[in-house]
């Protein structure tokens, strides 16, 4: 199989080995008027179709539509374009901060496929291992491609596995490239009504003709983001303490205790009174993005065409951690006498190039060979850090360590027009496809994972080991490396025949090899029927599958910690490391999902609505554990050999769970007397996830008496309630002479995360005063309850405002949350809560804003955006 990988590749003409996925002819971008709608490619291999004559759900987004409202982030832009989809705005969750974990219809990242014209894009190379959305799971870089390249984007909301291969369970996003010659050039300035957050974009694109039919497209681009700030003082108590006998006492954590609104410990350091107490950032971190992409397709000889596409992009992303002040026993006080917060230097590249060669007439068929390949490589590097175990003579700077994910897919597809005596023809595909990727997890500097044997020197815990490794985490030590790899192969096939003239019926199948996980077959089949008067029903059911990525078998992250004055090791361990094999992991399982939808479609004159309800049922769904932390399981892991672990977590397949859910999407276009258009869009999106199963505590851990879940209510809440349960846009468009407004308003519905667990009924009672709150019984103690907190619905307002000043230039300006709406705030840490023994989940007043908001918490931001072309 990999000689056949091979002679694809030569044949292809391809100076290295290349891959793709699916081959989705593309079709040329058809310009749509008031009154045609847009040609759509996705979801079917023979040729578009409008999306109301598509048997699935699939939403065309133009890339002017995108750029309303002066987005830079494409993953943003889509997330009020599409209801159905969602993207979270992490906060120092590490990489995760600048690679946002998407998801469609309420599922993860990892079902869901993303194509580039039709072929599949690789994955980063990074595990999301953050105490967020989309925990244990890989994402597709979306910052990698610049929107200028883009001609429209393409969302299948509905299941492709049998279609598509691996990861397409919740549906498909398909990135067409522009290939029109011209040029255009633009530049962007963004700024937050807070007066931070500044956003530089730049950008260009350029079409060269190629003989009579072909065209090479360019694009580059380039954004600079600094950070937005919207964390408050922090009022703890920071400086060591001293007591009556005039001894050092650690400084107390409690909300208000350097500032004399709760008790300290001890008397406070006199530098107190005068400590800038604004150390704590939340909100985007800063970063800078390059991205550089091409599109090429050239005519040949004999009626074959040659295309190829791909690009590079590098961002550099500054992320700050949590404030460590100068009393903790993370701090050398010789070194940071007024404490530090560590930062991490990131570095995302991506590059990928794919080619390939389509003609119409091979012995009948219409044909299609490719190769796609592309890289992701992460590489990170702690700053302003420090080793505590190094002591005074500690680097402040530590390379962390860093990661590769490489994919390499080839296609060779064939399709067929089969006359059966009607005027409608037998549609026939197949194809097979080879996939080759592997995974590598680098170690980091030494000096921050090594044990220098410096003893704490100063303070209450004098003489005492101190944390090993930098700060924040260790840097990957030996033994989280890892190489790993495998190989797939598939054959597929698909048909499509119309009946009457209203009755369209498609079926697909796939079966596909893994080297390391088997075989599985999947299947769809799907159908639109035509009724009267603009009306249809559609619908479809398929399997679907998701094989793990490789990075999440192979994973490692330790963390070193001082625990009850001993040194101990949390980690996050790949399913065959032995900690982990003792504590009961096994090798994970592909995910298995089936999806059922129904709907209804809608045509008169200018107005067109669908409605469609769908289930998807994901069984043995991948995800992070519990984190077990106990005395018992530590002794019981060094009992066996793996001594130092004092919390444990591992990959594994956690639950089967069950979304339902209702898309709906109304559009009405009216052009009056007078040449100006108007244009509505309402659309919406509910959805609920629930679990069939949550598997218990693993067997060994069982046997040691503790009952923690395999996965807890904390886990569960990410894949039920992190994400809006609804979300509707309504989006107004208006068109007269030179000038354009767009208004777009979102509502985002309630989401709900764990607050605070295990808290006695009267810090309950402190602390939930005026907060959307349940209660959940807690597994610690039969009278504490932990709370999850609820944050309530928010509608935010863009408006983008434009004027075609001349045929070549065009000016945009205004706003996105026009009326500079927040989410709701944190349970708050105050003084009452403190004097029963809590602080709140605000990290002690510092972080007001949860990061599971689905719209993040920058506030109001203003934009000006201008464009030429030529």
């Amino acid at each position: 199989m990999r000689s056949f990988a091979i002679a694809l590749a030569a044949t292809a003409a391809m100076p290295m080995p290349v891959l793709a996925q699916e081959v989705v002819r593309e079709a040329d971008a058809v310009e749509d008027d008031d009154e045609a709608g847009e040609i759509i490619v996705t979801g079917s291999r023979f040729g578009g179709r409008t999306a109301t004559q598509s048997s699935t759900p699939v939403d065309a987004i133009s890339r002017e539509a995108l750029q309303q409202s002066g987005r830079v982030d494409l993953i943003q832009m889509l997330k009020v374009q599409v209801p159905s989809f969602s993207a979270p705005r992490p906060l120092a969750s590490g990489v995760g901060d600048f690679i946002q974990p998407p998801s469609l219809r309420g599922l993860g990242a990892g079902e869901l496929l993303v194509l580039i014209n039709g072929k599949r894009r690789h994955t980063t190379a990074d595990l999301n291992s953050s105490n967020g959305i989309g925990r244990g799971d890989v994402a597709v870089d979306f910052n990698a491609i610049p929107t200028l390249a883009m001609s429209r984007i393409e969302v299948l909301r509905d299941g492709a596995a049998a279609q598509y291969g691996s990861d397409a369970i919740s549906g498909v996003i398909n990135m067409i490239l522009d290939r029109s010659l011209g040029t255009i050039a633009q530049a962007g300035y963004v700024q937050t009504t807070k007066g931070d957050g500044d956003t530089y974009e730049a950008s260009a694109s350029t079409g060269i003709p190629l003989g009579a039919n072909g065209v090479l497209r360019l694009t580059a681009a380039y954004q600079d983001r600094d950070g937005t700030n919207r964390a408050r003082a922090d009022t703890r108590q920071q400086y060591l303490g001293t007591n009556a006998a005039g001894r050092p006492v650690a400084p107390s954590g409690n909300y208000g205790s350097g500032v004399g609104l709760t008790p300290s410990n001890g008397t406070l350091d006199p530098r107190e009174a005068g400590f800038d107490r604004n150390v704590f950032q939340q909100g985007d971190q800063p970063n800078r993005n390059y991205q550089l992409f091409y599109n090429l397709v050239a005519p040949l000889p004999g009626g074959t065409e040659l295309y190829s596409f791909g690009g590079y992009n590098r961002l550099d992303g500054d992320i700050q951690y949590f404030f460590r002040r100068p009393g903790q026993d993370e701090t050398v006080r010789a070194l940071y006498p007024d404490g530090y917060s560590p930062g991490l230097d990131t570095r995302l590249e991506n590059i990928s190039t794919a080619i390939g060669l389509r003609g119409d007439d091979l012995a009948g068929f219409g044909w299609d060979l490719s190769t796609v390949y592309g890289v992701s490589t992460v590489r990170t590097t702690y700053v302003d850090s420090v080793n505590v175990s190094l002591g005074a003579a500690s680097p402040s700077r530590f390379y962390r360590g860093g990661s590769d994910f490489y994919q390499w897919t080839s296609n060779l597809d064939f399709t067929r027009e089969i006359p059966v005596g009607d005027d409608q023809p037998f549609r026939l595909a197949f194809g097979a496809e080879y996939r080759e990727e592997a995974y590598r997890l680098f170690s980091g500097a030494p000096d921050g994972y090594r044990n220098g044997g410096v003893l704490i020197p100063d303070g209450p815990n004098a003489g005492r080991p101190g944390p090993i490794g930098s700060q924040p985490g260790p840097s990957n030590g030996p033994d989280d490396r890892a190489s790993i790899a495998r190989d797939s192969v598939a054959m597929y096939g698909e048909v499509e025949k119309q009946f009457f003239g209203r009755l369209l019926l498609s079926g697909a199948a796939r079966h596909e090899r893994y080297s390391d996980f088997g075989s599985t077959t999947n299947f769809k089949a799907a159908g639109r029927l035509g009724l009267f008067g603009g009306l249809a029903l559609r619908g479809s059911y398929n399997t679907g599958f998701r094989a793990p990525a490789l990075a999440q078998s192979g994973y490692n992250a330790s963390n070193t910690l001082i625990l009850n004055g001993a040194q101990a090791i949390v980690r996050v361990a790949a399913v065959n490391n032995p900690a982990a094999r003792l504590a009961g992991a096994t090798d994970l399982k592909p995910e298995q999902s089936s999806n059922v939808s129904i709907g209804t479609v809608f045509e008169a004159g200018g107005f067109t609505a669908t409605l469609d309800a769908y289930r998807i049922k994901v069984r043995d769904r991948i995800a992070i554990s519990s984190t077990f932390q106990d005395a018992r399981l530590t002794n019981y892991l060094a009992t066996n050999g793996q001594s130092g672990f004092a919390a444990l977590s591992f990959l594994t397949n956690a639950v089967d769970t069950e979304t339902k859910g209702i898309d709906l999407v109304m559009n009405y276009r009216h052009r009056f007397g007078d040449g100006s258009r108007i244009t509505a869009t309402l659309a919406g999106n509910y959805n609920k996830t629930t679990f069939d199963r949550i598997a218990g505590t693993p067997v060994p851990i069982a046997a040691l008496g503790i009952t923690t879940p395999l996965f807890d209510l904390t886990q569960q809440l990410r894949f039920s309630d992190s994400l809006p349960r609804d979300k509707i846009t309504l989006d107004l468009n208006y068109a007269r002479g030179p000038f354009t407004l767009s208004v777009t308003n979102t509502r985002y519905g309630r989401v709900a995360t764990v607050a605070l667990l295990n808290r006695t009924p009267a810090q309950v009672a402190a602390l939930v005063q005026g907060y959307d709150v349940r209660l959940v019984p807690s597994t610690g103690s039969a009278a504490n309850s932990d709370i999850v907190q609820r944050f309530g619905a928010k509608i935010l307002t863009d408006i983008d405002v434009g004027w075609q000043a001349t045929r070549a230039l065009k000016l945009s300006v205004g706003a996105q949350n026009v009326f500079d709406i927040y989410p709701d705030e944190n349970i708050a840490s105050t003084v009452s809560s403190v004097a029963v023994g809590s602080n709140g989940a605000d990290n002690a007043g510092t972080q007001p804003y949860n990061a599971v908001s689905p719209f993040g918490f920058n506030g109001r931001s203003a934009f000006i955006r201008g464009s030429y072309s030529f």
